[in-house]
């Protein structure tokens, strides 16, 4: 297992991180561990589809249209174009084994009033407010 990716706030606070089970041009499968819920007032979508199963802990996650319990053994999919983020974590940690698959769309972002922002402009904006 490799760790491959890793979020910290600016306070160097640990937010997530991202371990490769196994990586391909068709799918990929990863361990996520969730440390802090996320900060960024705005749900956001992800570069490719996405399915999970919760392997330890619990967390709200915030959808388009309601809130949603994600506790151990919980399946979830997502499409790229849905939209949602982690409202609060009732676990310390949490981890989930992640499928990945379907086209990496570069522009994945947020949802802001209605309309998507592309997370590269998102960060350009949060950072000059």
């Amino acid at each position: 297992m490799k760790l491959i990716k890793e979020i910290k706030s600016k306070n160097g606070i640990l937010h997530f991180r991202r371990w490769a089970l196994f990586q391909s041009t068709f799918f990929s499968i990863y361990i996520h561990g969730i440390y802090k819920e996320d900060t960024d007032l705005h749900l956001h979508n992800h570069p490719w589809n996405i399915l999970t199963i919760i392997l330890k802990g619990t967390y709200i996650e915030e959808l388009e249209k309601d809130l949603n319990i994600r506790r151990i053994y919980n399946i979830s999919y997502r499409k790229r174009t849905d939209y949602h983020k982690i409202e609060d974590m009732i676990s310390e940690k949490v981890y989930s084994l992640a499928f990945v698959f379907g086209k990496r769309n570069e522009k994945w972002g947020y949802l802001v009033d209605g309309k998507h922002i592309t997370h590269t402009e998102y960060r350009k904006q949060k950072n000059n407010i």
